[in-house]
């Protein structure tokens, strides 16, 4: 019973249906989100412009900015959500919207970017030419989130995040920026991640909506169904494949790096006579180019370090050890002017870091030399005082044989310090005596609370 009981538990918090919305009421909000004019059209295009000067600025919070106003998930997810429940009039109207929209978009986009004094390519415009399988499981999962979110009854803040994620709008001005600049890379590629953006979305969208059971507009024939089950799969293979390829070349190149990076550190410390200037690794061409001063470079060194390339699985790599002392013919002065001065900065900094680490330690020695001093100070002028009190003491009374004075510190800062004070006699003290020595301590030592004992000596 207790497992039953536990399972219904587990199948509500998983449950789907749980908080969605009527049928109705998802299919009205999709049509509404996919629709063209008005306020779409006009919202559209200052995204597009707020997106394109994040871009030309390289400003990733503008760009997040642009996003969050997009108006380009509707057709998407009208897109699939037409083919999850076999509509396809409404597959037609969100296909037609989104290239209306992705035209408006790439136009609008083209002509700030024709216009703008800024032609740089930043790093926010590169990362949109290179899509990799990343971008397809960012893709599918994120319309997957948006899809549910659009589903339930009370709305969340799912939909702007699934278009920051997801990031539509990007691509689509970097293609822009492409055209503008007539670079068909830049293009190719931005597109690409557009597609790749698209299909995924649309695919996690039919995928809820079929989890969901939502209702069927029509219900098709087997040879229709076959149909679009090849069509599916037709588009997302096409869109698929590049991407997986992409991302393979970019791990194969990441990997090169990392290795190189390695083996470049271990020859750095296997050979303290060699000074490496430079460190250049080109995973596209497998390539490691160093450039090393001091100690003499034999080709025999060259074969050895070559061998070591095995170790460090680079044994497709080449190996192109620069010495300028040696192919004088083709010093580039200025190439070797550089790589100097950039040892010699490093050397230096090297140095300041050391010199700066000591002096701190120094400083911090020194602090606690003077803090001791300090201290030791304070207690022999506390010990002299306690001497000179005690002698005081003695004076004020000729029974006292002996004054020992000692300070006892309080629990609490704020708190007044006890000052002990053991008296020795040689004869019992009158009471009177007592406390006319307590009044007489009480003036000369007001800072603190004082605690007498008298004790008569033993004889």
């Amino acid at each position: 019973m207790s497992e039953d009981m536990s399972a219904r538990s587990l199948a509500r918090v998983f449950n789907l249906r749980l908080g969605q919305a009527t049928p109705e009421a998802i299919d009205a909000s999709i049509r509404d989100g996919m629709r063209i004019g008005g306020t779409n059209i006009w919202v559209l295009m200052f995204a597009i412009l707020i997106a394109s000067v994040g871009l030309n600025v390289n400003s990733t919070a503008v760009i997040i900015g642009a996003m969050l106003i997009s108006p380009l998930m509707g057709p998407i997810l009208g897109a699939g959500y037409g083919a999850g429940i076999n509509d396809t009039q409404l597959i037609r109207a969100a296909l037609r919207n989104l290239a209306v929209f992705a035209g408006i978009s790439l136009l609008t986009s083209t002509l700030y970017f024709l216009v703008s004094p800024l032609s740089n390519a930043h790093s926010e415009l590169l990362a949109r030419t290179t899509p990799t399988i990343w971008d397809v499981a960012i893709a599918f999962f994120g319309g997957a989130a948006g899809m549910v979110g659009l589903t339930r009854k009370e709305k969340t803040t799912v939909i702007p995040g699934v278009a920051i994620a997801t990031a539509l709008m990007p691509p689509l001005c970097t293609a822009g920026f492409g055209v503008a600049r007539g670079d068909a890379g830049f293009i190719l590629g931005a597109l690409y991640l557009f597609a790749i953006n698209s299909v995924f979305i649309a695919f996690a969208t039919l995928a809820i909506t079929r989890v969901l059971r939502l209702p069927l507009h029509t219900f098709p024939d087997e040879r229709a169904r076959r149909r679009g089950r090849a069509l599916i799969v037709a588009a997302i293979t096409l869109t698929l494949a590049p991407s997986v390829y992409l991302a393979a070349d970019m791990v194969r190149d990441e990997v090169f790096t990392t290795q190189a990076k390695r083996y470049v550190a271990a020859l750095d410390a296997s050979h303290p006579d060699l000074v490496i200037l430079v460190r250049e690794i080109d995973p596209a061409r497998r390539a490691i180019h160093v450039s090393v001063i001091g100690g003499v470079v034999t080709p025999e060194l060259r074969r050895s370090l070559e061998s070591r390339l095995a170790a460090f699985d680079l044994a497709d790599a080449r190996l192109e050890v620069r010495r300028p002392a040696e192919q004088r013919q083709e010093i580039d002065v200025a190439g070797l002017k550089r790589e100097l001065q950039q040892e010699v900065n490093r050397a230096a900094l090297r140095s300041l870091e050391s010199n700066a680490a000591r002096a701190a330690a120094l400083e911090a020695k020194a602090t606690r030399a003077a803090e001791l001093e300090q201290q030791l100070g304070r207690r022999r002028a506390e010990e002299a005082d306690h001497a000179r009190l005690a002698e005081e003491i003695r004076a004020q009374s000729s029974r006292v044989s002996r004054a020992t004075v000692a300070r006892v510190p309080t629990a609490t800062p704020e708190a007044r310090d006890t000052m002990l004070i053991v008296l020795e006699t040689s004869a019992t003290l009158p009471a009177s005596e007592i406390q006319r020595l307590r009044r007489w301590l009480g003036v000369r030592v007001p800072a603190s609370n004082v605690e007498l004992v008298v004790g008569k000596r033993a004889t």
